[in-house]
């Protein structure tokens, strides 16, 4: 009886483990419409599609439309949105999140773990590109949202760029303090050389070694120039290639920290 018992427990454990961990993953949509701009058929086929695509590549690649933003930029947002709501997949969480905000008039992709090797700065202005070429300006959003997920998934089938690398927004910039103390020190150094410069040209000026006034002779005569032949030469001067994403800033993704600590790439476009 006790043993019976005990393995009833166990099995009602296994399912309800079960039960909550399918519960969880049917909670974590993939298209989140909360400003309503498509129709049920369109929600249902992009859902489809990108779980397909989130499958394909171990990330959660999420879509999500809003118009609300509660305030914060669409950057914000979009990470948030990210982290506070279970997505990523894996210890890095890996993801890609497009969110269409219709509060900041703006269009921003957020990325996290791999998805920031995947999408570097270039591929995700390239995905705006074709996000807005597509129509979304024009109040053609599902074109735009299925221009998003053709764009992300021909770039994921190319792999991480060779040469790609993170780098942290905050490493270009410089502090107040920083600033100021190259500004001193610059001024110093400007007013050294100025007063170096000052004591070395001081003094009386010299004497002409020469007078040219009375030991100059200036005879002018009249010359003229006949054009005879005209000869044009051209040639074709060749275009240096583009150079593909795997190096120099191409290949950089540059990151920021999301208000929960976590590290995220990400672009936007205005609308």
């Amino acid at each position: 009886m006790v043993r019976r018992m005990i393995l009833a427990a166990f099995a009602a454990a296994i399912l309800f483990m079960s039960w909550t961990s399918l519960e969880a993953k049917a909670e974590k949509l993939l298209v989140v419409d909360s400003a309503a701009i498509f129709s049920s058929s369109e929600k249902s086929d992009l859902e489809n599609t990108l779980a397909g695509l989130s499958n394909q590549y171990s990330m959660d690649i999420v879509l999500v439309t809003t118009n609300d933003a509660d305030g914060k930029s669409s950057r914000d947002y979009a990470d948030d949105y990210f982290d506070y709501n279970g997505y990523g997949i894996g210890a890095d969480r890996d993801g890609i999140l497009l969110l269409m905000d219709f509060d900041n008039r703006e269009v921003y992709i957020s990325t996290s773990g791999k998805g920031i090797r995947y999408l570097t700065d270039a591929r995700i202005e390239s995905i705006l590109d074709d996000i807005f070429d597509a129509g979304f300006g024009d109040g053609r959003y599902f074109e735009g949202a299925e221009a998003f997920i053709a764009s992300t998934s021909s770039f994921l089938a190319q792999g991480i760029p060779e040469g790609q690398y993170n780098e942290d927004e905050g490493s270009n910039s410089i502090s107040l303090f920083d600033g100021l103390i190259g500004a001193a020190a610059s001024g110093a150094s400007g007013l050294g050389y100025f007063a170096t410069t000052r004591k070395r040209y001081k003094g009386h000026p010299a004497p002409l070694a020469f007078n040219f006034r009375d030991s100059s002779l200036v005879e002018l005569g009249i010359a003229s120039d006949n054009l005879i032949n005209e000869y044009t030469t051209s040639r074709i001067i060749p275009v240096a290639p583009v150079r593909s994403s795997g190096g120099g800033s191409l290949g950089r993704s540059t990151t920021h920290r999301s208000g929960s600590g976590r590290s995220h790439g990400g672009g936007g476009r205005k609308f």
